[in-house]
């Protein structure tokens, strides 16, 4: 790791892979692409390649990339983003930077006192400055929530098990923690309302398969415009959906055995009432069937693809 100089109280670290790799995709990506600020880099580098020890020369490209991130001022949205929260702002003292492998591994950690901040993030994102501090805005909501002791953050939560319930459950918490952090983003003006919440709402739609429209937004619109839900709040919503939907949306699920599924008789905690089309698929299989009875997720998913493939469910 290398540093910059950032804020006064505030030490940026930087991998030098990450410094490399974000230089090269500012300079050439796309509708950047800078070919005189390229060639100008490309010629302050050729003297490094005269430098005969393999690990010398490693280390002279490690401060020669340093340098160009910083000339171009690609860590400035990372910076303002921390800055815009001061109580992340007030705490840190160093924030290091490294690149992620891939969009699924971005992220913020943060250590109790909050001292030390961790970036992991795709180097492609530096194509575009506008990108990056919209990217740096969301991961530093999370880390914001982390720090405060209202929201009751349990380090180490994600760590236990590995199996593919507890892995669900996991990536369901991270989607309902998202939207709570763009809706606050938003209310900001920090984020384009319509897109950031038409995706979240697809999100949370696939975690409720089978729940109806009505219920999905009454999901969406609490975690979005509602009171910041606690960590134990979000663990319990995303470990148990279903009770999520019945708080929110509580004349949804109204079949009188909601712990068994009317088709299929297996027991389920996630039998709600249908989206339309699948209820009308249901329906003219069991014309005794009502929405209001309810389907598991697995049965709602079967009519759905059956709908879809134009076959019998």
């Amino acid at each position: 790791m290398l540093a910059v100089s950032a804020a006064p109280s505030l030490t940026l670290r930087i991998d030098p892979a990450l410094a490399e790799a974000a230089v090269d995709r500012a300079l050439t990506s796309g509708d950047s692409t800078r070919p005189d600020a390229l060639a100008g880099s490309r010629h302050r580098a050729e003297p490094l390649y005269g430098i005969a020890e393999p690990a010398l020369r490693a280390a002279a490209f490690g401060r020669f990339a340093l340098a160009e991130f910083e000339a171009m001022g690609l860590a400035e949205p990372i910076l303002r983003a921390i800055a815009e929260r001061p109580g992340v702002a007030q705490r840190v003292r160093v924030a290091l930077l490294g690149e992620a492998r891939g969009r699924h591994d971005e992220g913020v950690t943060c250590e109790p006192q909050g001292e030390h901040l961790g970036f992991r993030i795709e180097a492609s994102r530096f194509a575009n400055p506008a990108a990056v501090l919209t990217w740096a805005r969301h991961a530093l909501g999370h880390a914001e929530d982390t720090l405060d002791p209202a929201f009751g953050f349990e380090p180490g939560w994600d760590e236990v098990g590995g199996a593919a319930a507890a892995a669900a459950a996991q990536a369901r918490l991270h989607r309902l923690w998202d939207v709570s952090v763009d809706g606050r983003l938003a209310a900001a003006g920090h984020l384009a309302v319509e897109s950031a919440r038409g995706r979240h709402r697809a999100a949370i739609g696939s975690d409720l398969r089978g729940v109806s429209e009505m219920a999905i937004e009454a999901v969406v619109a609490r975690l979005w415009a509602g009171p910041r839900p606690t960590f134990p709040d979000l663990l319990d919503w995303a470990t148990r959906p279903i009770a999520l939907v019945r708080a929110l949306a509580p004349g949804e699920p109204g079949q009188p055995r909601p712990d068994r599924c009317p088709l299929c008789g297996f027991a389920a905690d996630d039998v709600v009432p249908p989206a339309t089309s699948v209820a009308a698929l249901v329906n003219a299989d069991y014309p005794a069937w009502r929405p209001e009875h309810g389907l598991c997720g697995r049965c709602a998913d079967r009519y759905r693809f059956a709908g879809r493939l134009g076959g019998p469910a």
